[in-house]
């Protein structure tokens, strides 16, 4: 996990004496740093607080369309941010149809939409990240202790802050941490939207002819910055003590939202509307206009199927190698624990360039077979997105009773047996919603496909970089629609074996 880090490290001592160092300590990284963290903050924080609520509303509520939402509120996670970009613009830019049909009403021109406006937005469909880790650990809260609280007299609003905040701190912090390294290292939407973050800088020094080895002391802040966000992590995780709740085999009750209710349908439906509507919208008006133009769509089946192979095989990969430092945490030293868990959150904060050419520069010197194979994409998979597993495994690890470990292994069976039997069978939940997160990710990653895929392999997030790129947005539709039709079936299934 820490081989990208080490190749940054490795050439940058390496041109430490060279002008490229200057990049360090000039006004214009500490810019593009501070807009980097403005954005990424601010996007995590509102991520979050969108996720709360309607986590806690799709969870056990009497809210209408309650199973629907749960499903269709992730979806966004679909749209790579490429496409969200683009969907902004579509959307809100200024000739765009949301201008268009405002004008008649005397709304002459909506607010400048690029910059930190734009990018904002378009990073804002990632909010699932933060969402799918509370609905798991929402399953995971004993229903009881919210009766317990409600039999005492506490109200709905009161029971919520005081009992099961506690017990969802965890699946918060690891949401936060999530979406804040996703919008670090995004490269796609604030490229479209002209937004300098460090990210962006990073991308376009590697695009140069003479600053590329400046890209090298950019990349490494970036990193710098990844365990920030980790520490940072670690302390809410940490704050106020650890609560941990055994899940019983009870069903929630129905909590009545009484006036509230209709209420809750809008704002879940407005959600909903902009997070899923509004891109298929758009995308489906680029399909219908340029195929009343005479555009044609070619055949996406080699790419739908690439990308369903590759996407199932690196989550299941992802979730399984998470378990190691998942495990190490909750049950192993503290101190390799910690610095098992720190390696694992730097490949997630580099953005996906980065990552691609320090592999590419390992497979060309010390690995050859494996260059240009299935096996080392799936490697830079895990690498990229190890993260988002972990995050969802360590909240389910360490939510869990220590008890029935304890009486595992009383019983005479080892650690790897009361793991097998116990620890893990019980964060089952949590496992379904981290191959969820992780799944999604893959099938749009970008740079580390392009980059490290075999010859003639072609996903569906390739196909619609390329065909965005040269503007051929009919074709570029149907692979966009195949991406949120994959996520719709694996939200699905998982909501499915969530209740089960």
């Amino acid at each position: 996990m820490l081989l990208p880090f080490l190749w940054l490290l490795f050439y940058a001592i390496q041109l430490f004496d060279t002008d490229a160092s200057g990049a360090l300590f000039a006004s214009a990284t500490g810019e593009a740093l501070l807009n980097g963290l403005v954005l990424s903050v601010a996007v995590a924080v509102f991520s979050v607080a969108l996720a709360l609520p309607l986590a806690w509303l799709t969870h056990a509520t009497d809210m209408p369309g309650r199973k629907f939402f749960r499903v269709a509120l992730n979806l966004p996670l679909a749209v790579p941010s490429y496409v969200s970009g683009f969907v902004v613009v579509a959307a809100l830019g200024p000739t765009g149809w949301l201008q268009q049909a405002l004008e008649p009403f005397g709304v002459e021109r909506l607010p400048e939409i690029y910059g930190f406006n734009g990018a904002f937005v378009a990073l804002l469909f990632s909010f699932p990240y933060a969402l799918i880790p509370l609905q798991a650990a929402l399953n995971r809260v004993d229903p009881r202790i919210w009766e317990a609280s409600r039999s005492l007299g506490l109200k709905p609003g009161q029971a919520f802050w005081r009992v099961i905040f506690p017990n969802v701190r965890g699946a918060i912090a690891a949401g936060f941490l999530l979406v804040g390294l996703y919008a670090m290292s995004d490269f796609g939407a604030v490229s479209l939207m002209h937004f300098d973050s460090l990210s962006y800088v990073i991308y376009v020094r590697y695009q140069s002819l003479f600053d590329k080895d400046e890209a090298i002391f950019l990349a490494l802040v970036l990193a710098v910055v990844a365990l920030a966000f980790l520490a940072a992590y670690r302390w809410i995780r940490g704050a106020g003590g650890s609560t941990h709740v055994q899940a019983s085999a009870r069903e929630w009750p129905t909590i009545k939202l009484g006036t509230y209710r209709w209420p809750a349908v809008v704002f879940c439906s407005l959600v909903t509307l902009l997070g899923v509507g509004l891109p298929i919208f758009t995308v489906g008006l680029w399909l219908f206009r340029g195929l009343a133009l005479g555009n044609t769509v070619g055949d996406l089946g080699a790419e739908t199927w690439t990308t369903l192979s590759v996407g199932i095989m690196a989550a299941f990969v992802t979730v399984f190698v998470a378990l190691i430092p998942a495990l190490l945490t909750r049950f192993g030293s503290a101190r390799v624990s910690k610095t098992v868990h720190v390696a694992s959150h730097v490949g997630y904060a580099l953005p996906g360039i980065v990552v691609a050419l320090s592999l590419v520069f390992f497979a060309i010197r010390y690995a050859g077979p494996f260059y240009q194979t299935t096996a080392l994409l799936i490697f830079a998979y895990v690498v990229r997105f190890l993260p988002l597993a972990l995050g969802v495994l360590d909240d389910a690890l360490e939510s869990q009773n220590s008890r029935l470990y304890d009486a595992c292994r009383g019983m005479g069976r080892s650690p790897v047996k009361a793991w097998a039997t116990v620890v893990i069978p019980c964060a089952a939940s949590g496992i379904a919603a981290g191959w969820l997160i992780v799944f999604m990710s893959v099938v749009k990653e970008l740079p580390a496909t392009l980059l490290l895929s075999p010859l003639n392999f072609s996903t569906l997030a390739t196909r619609i970089w390329m065909l965005t790129e040269e503007a051929f947005f009919t074709a570029a539709a149907p692979p966009v629609l195949v991406l949120i039709l994959f996520a719709s079936v694996a939200l699905a299934f998982g909501t499915r074996s969530e209740s089960a």
